[in-house]
């Protein structure tokens, strides 16, 4: 069985294919004499030591990799490297999957520069943790040839370091890229498409991740906007942009699908599209929780929703039980006898509404606070159907009074 795995550790990084990294055995024909049994308390040693990486994990994750005894060692040494500097045994199992090259990279020649360059930057430890989980390719680039040379002409289209470190942020992936290339072709198409020099910078500042797109399917994509109606000025139109810019063929009509199965026209999502485009980056799973929500609990129908997007943009768990709850609370104690209109209870700022429903009544409602907090659920909010029963009545009688 192991007779396959006896070969020269040369080409290491030739061997590792793009999807992932496996540890199954040990080389010994490197000059190393190391017995099975002892080639695999290398292993086991490595296992425990990559807290929260399991063997199962490493091995689910990866393909083939001959490792001798000393790569074997420093496969344990980049998951704690990891850990020694605050990052979390999720973070490091999230970073392994999306890059396990990184597992045969020597901690001091190629981990710890890149992290002294971030901070060097100027990003606080925990924006480097956020940064390279996002976008763990960083710590494969070189930085004299690409991650200084990338942020220095960031730095200067931005007009300030300030906004470079922001853009980055937004989109960390855009610092392993060639930024002056990227800018050149990125700058030509928004002009071809119609987005005014005025607007261009700021464009790009707010939507830094159309650096890394290819220039071909960014103009497609601003010609189709166009033709959909959309105003190239507007807000709608970046975030549409980018939305299009980013997402696969295929993943856009799976998120198309699923507004569909779920009771949509193709003209209502088109309208959902138009108004709030961002919707279109949430996963099917939150896009159905969010509508299910809507049309389950407080009963509005997907036109109704389709006309009224910003909706679809509320946390199910930070915004609408909350809320919700609060006011089935208030609603049910006789404190309120009249909600007023959902819609503007749900879209109130924060900070009106705290001091209107919850601040206010907490004292004579101790249940309030728990409602708020989300820890109090229920089932269905009988004071939006008494809402909704009084606006099926009122229609009632106009259809009445119009049809006599």
């Amino acid at each position: 069985m192991l007779q396959s795995l006896y070969k020269c550790q040369r080409n290491l990084c030739t061997k590792i294919r793009k999807s992932s990294l496996f540890v199954q055995s040990v080389s010994t024909s490197c000059g190393s004499n190391t017995s099975t049994d002892e080639s695999k308390l290398v292993i086991n040693l490595c296992h425990r030591r990559s807290h929260g990486l399991s063997e199962e994990t490493l091995i689910s994750e990866a393909k083939l990799l001959q490792l001798d005894t000393h790569t074997c060692s420093k496969v344990s040494a980049v998951p704690e490297f990891f850990q020694n500097h605050g990052f979390s045994a999720t973070q490091v199992k999230k970073i392994i999957r999306l890059r396990p090259k990184l597992l045969a990279s020597g901690v001091d020649e190629t981990l710890k520069p890149k992290l002294q360059f971030l901070q060097s930057i100027g990003f606080s430890e925990d924006e480097c943790r956020k940064i390279i989980c996002r976008n763990p390719n960083i710590l494969l680039c070189s930085i004299r040839k690409l991650l200084t040379p990338s942020f220095n002409s960031l730095k200067t289209f931005m007009g300030s370091k300030v906004k470079a470190m922001a853009a980055i942020k937004r989109s960390p992936q855009i610092l392993n890229m060639k930024i002056s290339h990227s800018l050149k072709q990125t700058i030509q198409v928004l002009h071809q498409i119609g987005i005014p020099d005025s607007q261009v910078s700021e464009f790009i500042f707010k939507s830094p991740v159309i650096l890394t797109i290819n220039p071909q399917k960014m103009s497609e994509v601003g010609l189709r906007l166009k033709e959909m109606g959309f105003d190239v000025t507007s807000t709608a139109f970046r975030t549409a942009f980018a939305a299009m810019s980013i997402l696969r063929h295929s993943k856009l009509e799976r998120k198309l699908e699923t507004y569909r199965s779920i009771g949509f026209s193709d003209v209502e999502i088109l309208n959902i599209f138009r108004s709030q485009p961002t919707c279109m980056f949430y996963s099917e799973e939150n896009i159905r929780a969010i509508v299910a929500f809507y049309v389950d609990r407080l009963h509005f129908s997907p036109s109704h929703l389709s006309q009224r997007p910003a909706f679809l943009l509320c946390s199910v768990e930070r915004r609408l039980i909350p809320r919700c709850s609060v006011m089935q609370v208030l609603w049910s104690r006789g404190i309120i006898s009249e909600v007023g209109k959902l819609s503007s209870i749900l879209m109130t700022m924060e900070k009106d509404f705290l001091p209107k429903y919850v601040t206010k009544y907490e004292a004579k409602v101790p249940e309030l606070l728990a409602a708020y907090r989300g820890e109090l659920k229920f089932k269905e909010y009988s004071f939006h159907l008494h809402e909704i029963r009084q606006i099926s009545m009122s229609r009632g009688s106009s259809s009445k009074t119009k049809v006599a």
